[in-house]
């Protein structure tokens, strides 16, 4: 259990990764986003000048002069032993869960390490099942889970593509899009919900039940 103050204190959290596709320029946060660096994550944070909160892991791939760098900075760390059952990822998430935050942003998730970028699939779906707000972002995509309802701004002929983590997505409805799901039903291991189109700017996507990704391909919201 974490001190009530700090579970007060933070409505949002950004969590960074290794991974070698992400923004090139770091999210917007503010003085309520708690913000971790899981393990070498800590070599974006400083890239892009940004002061993490906490840098969480085994710390196999942050280097010692990085670590020396933050640590000279006074940032927390907490380090793990590298025989674990939780990627550096997974335990930053479970931090988060644990002061009750319910609104993440994980970047430097993605990229050629193909099995963490699947396992970070698998922890979005977890994050679904929680009812927590989360989203992972890229060079240039993002994607988001749904929960009840997605409402956004996109640029017409932006790419996107609804993809079921759970079995399957019932009473799913959709605006703005070029293929319209009314009451629609997705099924995992099927692909109906992929490439479809924004035709007007106001995107909403709604659904009933089940855990549903919306992934959006250079998708700048305006």
């Amino acid at each position: 259990m974490k001190p009530k103050d700090e579970r007060i204190k933070w409505q949002s959290s950004l969590i960074i990764g290794f991974g070698d596709d992400l923004p090139a320029s770091c999210p917007q946060i503010n003085e309520h986003t708690l913000v971790i660096c899981a393990d070498g994550g800590g070599r974006w944070a400083r890239k892009w000048g940004v002061d993490p909160h906490i840098i969480i892991g085994d710390l196999d791939s942050l280097t010692q002069q990085e670590q020396a760098y933050w640590k000279g900075k006074k940032i927390k760390f907490l380090q793990f032993s590298p025989e674990k059952n939780e990627t550096d990822l997974e335990l930053a998430v479970d931090y988060c869960i644990g002061l009750g935050i319910t609104q993440m942003k994980l970047v430097g998730v993605w990229g050629r390490r193909i099995d963490h970028s699947l396992g970070n699939i698998e922890i979005l779906y977890r994050l679904g099942q929680e009812n927590i707000q989360a989203e992972i972002r890229t060079n240039d995509t993002q994607l988001i889970l749904v929960g009840r309802e997605l409402n956004c701004t996109l640029i017409p002929n932006t790419t996107i593509s609804l993809l079921p983590l759970s079995p399957r997505v019932t009473g799913i409805h959709t605006r703005g899009l070029y293929y319209p799901l009314i009451d629609g039903t997705l099924v995992k291991g099927r692909t109906l919900g992929i490439s479809n189109r924004v035709v007007e700017p106001a995107v909403q996507v709604k659904t009933n039940q089940g855990i549903l990704l919306a992934i959006i391909l250079s998708g700048k919201s305006i």
